[in-house]
């Protein structure tokens, strides 16, 4: 029986596009040269960073179906250590990111994920240093190469370094991420969890050290 506290599936759907940021980074392709000299400039780009908050479309493609699942929401970041991931209606789902795991809220319900449980607490982890944090952290569960690195910013394609293939909706097989000029604000991303079920995600105007309510962010269950 489906427990009705719990967030539905299409609400996961949003979370793994949320996921789309997950770990795009990795220690091998950091081992390049110019690979490794992004990262150096990504986090010294960073480092000036206290929030980041702005609106994305995200439309998942499920090949099984022959559709696409079109949301909106926005992202909320404040450095350190806390993320929250807002889906408007009809996904109508909130997830909240931070040292002590997941939580979700949303119409029906609540609930915590705590930081240990399995991989889709890893892989928001791993969305969390993808976006605001440290990207050699990545480094176990990714390999890396860069597609491009000029002055309209960059753009990163991602594998998962799974011998299996990995459980849908948990940790995606390959994703690519854009970042502006910056180095800082995400512009786009894409998710593949199979040969014909992807996610893409277009970023909104980001504004960065903005005002946001950090209140909201520790308002999680």
């Amino acid at each position: 029986m489906t427990d009705p506290a719990r967030p539905s599936r299409r609400a996961f759907v949003g979370l793994g596009s949320g996921a789309l940021l997950l770990g795009v980074l990795g220690e091998r392709g950091a081992r390049a040269d110019g690979a490794r000299d992004l990262f150096d400039r990504i986090a010294a780009a960073r480092m000036p960073v206290r929030t980041m908050r702005g609106p994305f479309t995200q439309t998942r493609t499920i090949g099984l179906l022959s559709t696409d699942v079109r949301s909106r929401g926005t992202l909320t970041l404040v450095r350190p250590d806390r993320l929250m991931w807002e889906l408007a209606p009809p996904d109508d789902v909130t997830f909240f990111i931070g040292p002590d795991g997941l939580a979700y809220r949303s119409a029906h319900g609540q609930g915590r994920l705590p930081a240990s449980a399995g991989p889709v607490a890893d892989s928001l982890q791993d969305l969390h240093a993808l976006l605001g944090g440290d990207l050699a952290s990545l480094g176990r569960r990714w390999s890396v190469r860069v597609l491009r690195d000029d002055a309209t910013g960059a753009e990163i394609d991602a594998s998962s370094r799974a011998a299996d293939t990995p459980p849908a909706g948990a940790t995606p097989r390959a994703m690519r991420l854009a970042l502006a000029p910056d180095l800082v604000r995400p512009t786009h991303a894409t998710l593949e969890e199979g040969p014909r079920d992807r996610t893409t995600i277009d970023f909104g105007e980001i504004v960065v050290n903005g005002p946001v309510d950090e209140r909201a962010l520790r308002g999680a269950p």
